[in-house]
């Protein structure tokens, strides 16, 4: 089969840390199905600030790049870029040197992909499937703390029951989202749970070259040769990440005479991140130390050379409920990091897998008891 996959913020090796799309089209590739994966040309996820060509090769992997705007932050420049995307993709009928499409696969990580999708299904006579990566706009209102009756909100909502309605198929990355969708559309389409899942044998990790990465792994070998714990939250730093919460959790620890046991890598940069460096500064705490985002394969060995994996997240109940799909607890996996869950969610992966501490709460002196229960483990 030839399969479309649209993901506005695909990554893969060189060209971006979510990595799902590059495993997914390689293991179709290798069951014998063409996959092209198409991808903003400019997305915030990039490795590089340089837009993508309009057609990439990646180790088999085909990633065309569908002309969208710069923007920077969350605002309304980002909000077009969506719109950019989505337009490219609708003009994908014009292009002769794609093979029409057998299945198109549309990724939510903003849902609107879902009308050109739809429309492309329709030309080319293909099914649709509709692949759930987040809650829109269920976790814009609980996350993010947004007004129910926001236009955006409103529009995410008649986008998602366009979606399962018109969706032959619905693959979700979280366990418990069947029933989110039978409760949205009353005859809900087939749905699948289709988790993301780590490679021990990708060997995805290499060594430091970047400036920001090799200033991170200078400071890890420092904290290894003092003999400290070394505990790591690679990737965004925005308020969902809720690192302020982790912050005081290690002044928490500082305070019992532990400052000298523990070191924290906060690799990674988002709309929270000058907020955070002025709370360490407040808090003085000296075993805090933040570095920009590293290549994803920079990243995965800081993370196979540390001894935690931090997944840090705001417990929200109201969104949770239905799973969690965090990439970074595949990365820690993948890396054989215990975990420390500051949250409650049904059918987590680090419960279920054994592997860390879920603390059921996000509050600082339940962080820090999880890492102290680590640190004398």
């Amino acid at each position: 089969m030839k399969l479309w996959y649209l993901n506005h913020y695909a990554g893969g090796p060189g060209i971006g840390k979510f990595m799902r799309a590059f495993h997914l089209a390689k293991a179709w590739a290798e069951e014998g199905h063409e996959t092209t994966v198409f991808v903003a040309a400019y997305h915030h996820q990039l490795e590089t600030p340089e837009p993508l060509p309009s057609d990439k090769r990646v180790d088999g992997v085909r990633y065309v790049g569908l002309r969208a705007r710069r923007y920077s932050g969350n605002g309304v420049g980002r909000v077009l870029n969506m719109a950019d995307y989505c337009v490219s993709a609708f003009r994908l009928r014009a292009r002769s040197d794609l093979a029409a499409p057998d299945v198109v696969i549309v990724s939510s990580p903003h849902p609107f992909a879902i009308f050109p999708g739809w429309w492309l299904a329709r030309r080319y006579k293909a099914k649709l499937v509709f692949e759930i990566r987040d809650l829109w706009p269920l976790s814009v209102v609980e996350i993010n703390g947004t007004s129910p009756w926001h236009p955006f909100v409103l529009l995410c909502g008649v986008t998602e029951r366009f979606a399962y309605r018109v969706s032959d198929l619905v693959g979700t990355l979280l366990a418990g989202a069947r029933e989110h969708v039978k409760q949205v559309v009353r005859k809900p389409p087939p749905c699948v749970y289709v988790p993301n899942g780590a490679n021990p044998g990708a060997g995805e990790a290499k060594a430091p070259s970047s400036a920001s990465g090799v200033a991170a792994r200078a400071q890890l070998e420092t904290w290894r040769k003092e003999g400290r714990l070394i505990l790591i939250h690679p990737g965004a730093q925005g308020i969902p990440n809720a690192l302020d919460r982790l912050l005081n959790a290690v002044s928490v620890l500082n305070g019992d005479g532990n400052a000298g046991k523990i070191g924290v890598l906060l690799v990674g940069e988002g709309g929270a991140t000058e907020a955070l460096k002025r709370q360490s500064d407040d808090l003085q705490l000296s075993n805090v130390a933040f570095f920009p985002t590293v290549p994803y394969h920079e990243a995965m060995w800081l993370i196979q050379n540390s001894d935690v994996g931090y997944a840090g997240a705001r417990n929200i109940p109201g969104v949770y409920r239905y799973g969690i799909s965090f990439n970074k607890i595949m990365d820690f996996m993948q890396a054989g990091l215990p975990i420390i869950l500051p949250l409650k969610a049904s059918h987590d992966p680090v419960s279920e897998a054994g592997c860390g501490i879920v603390t059921g709460s996000d509050q600082p002196s339940d962080i820090a008891r999880s890492i102290m229960s680590l640190e004398t483990a």
